[in-house]
């Protein structure tokens, strides 16, 4: 027997002998487990033994019971995991992208494929530009230029201008909105294409499993083989145009297309188009492992990549509309 004053038992609190739990004052029975709890006589001598004759028997402790009332704190607050920096991504996807894609999409961002399109507007850019400065236009081209939009070589005689610097310098000046046009070949073409050939193919996956976001994303990231081919182009005009003299549209057409007019047109031609078909294939599979994120079917995955390159090759080669794809 335990022997406790009647102020000593008024002012301490007492626990249950079961769980553990502070008992209510006054209180017959546990609150969170509901054992007995033993009785006080008028004399404060409490009862190792309940008046029923019933021994609790301490249970496990994954066994106990929640209190009855919601605890004042809320669950634990689960930390999401922090976006990867682009270096990560980038070595991730150059080295690995069958597991770099689908851990890309996981948190799509598109600060990043922006970040990918525009170097790679640059590089064309650079490219585009050192390749018109190369140039030497003759009065020839000049006016045959002007005469097949209309005017004749009358009309100019009285102007003191540089037609042919004039023309050099509006070349260029293209060549600095070349990254505008990746941006708009990336979000408006490409991503289009995709999104509407899943939402073609991969109708059964949710719409926001695969919203413009994430198809912007998925394009985004396959132009980093263009970074690659337009530096292989900016050497091949760094290294192999020569100061050249354009004395007419063939000429400025074969410089454009092959980089050269004389015998390493061919040469040049090969290279740039293997590097072509090259960033063609390996942007697509690209697509293909985030696809198949998306739709775990891979048939619809693969036909999906194959209509998407169908397209694109198509747009290139055959009906091409002045913006890189």
């Amino acid at each position: 027997m335990i022997f406790m004053s009647d102020d000593f038992q008024k002012t301490t609190p007492r626990f249950c002998g079961n769980c553990g739990q502070k008992l209510l004052e006054g209180a017959t029975f546990c609150a969170y487990c509901g054992s007995q709890v033993p009785p006080v006589d008028s004399t404060g001598i409490v009862s190792t033994k309940p008046s029923s004759g019933y021994t609790p028997i301490p249970p496990a402790v994954t066994d106990r019971v929640s209190p009855a009332y919601p605890t004042p704190y809320g669950p634990p607050r689960i930390k999401t995991e922090p976006p990867l920096p682009f270096a990560q991504h980038f070595q991730g996807v150059l080295m690995s992208p069958q597991v770099e894609m689908p851990r890309i999409l996981k948190r799509p961002n598109l600060k990043q494929p922006l970040l990918i399109v525009l170097i790679a507007g640059i590089l064309a850019g650079i490219a585009t530009i050192i390749l018109y400065s190369r140039l030497d236009f003759s009065p020839e081209f000049i006016e045959d230029m002007f005469s097949s939009v209309g005017y004749s070589s009358d009309m100019f005689e009285d102007i003191d201008m540089d037609f042919r610097s004039i023309v050099q310098f509006s070349l260029m000046l293209g060549g600095l909105f070349i990254p505008v046009f990746y941006i708009i070949g990336w979000l408006i073409v490409n991503t289009l294409i995709l999104w509407g050939l899943h939402a073609i193919i991969s109708s059964n996956v949710p719409s926001h499993e695969r919203n413009f976001r994430i198809m912007a994303t998925i394009t985004g990231w396959s132009y980093l083989p263009r970074i690659f081919e337009e530096l292989i182009n900016l050497a091949l005009v760094v290294i192999f145009v020569p100061q050249t003299e354009i004395s007419s549209m063939a000429d400025l057409t074969a410089i454009e297309s092959f980089g050269s007019t004389g015998g390493l047109s061919l040469i040049l031609l090969a290279i740039s188009l293997l590097t072509l078909f090259i960033s063609l294939i390996w942007g697509s599979f690209l697509v293909y492992f985030a696809s198949k994120t998306i739709d775990p079917k891979e048939s619809h995955a693969a036909i999906i990549v194959i209509i998407y390159l169908t397209i694109k090759i198509i747009v290139i080669f055959v009906i091409p509309i002045g913006i890189p794809i």
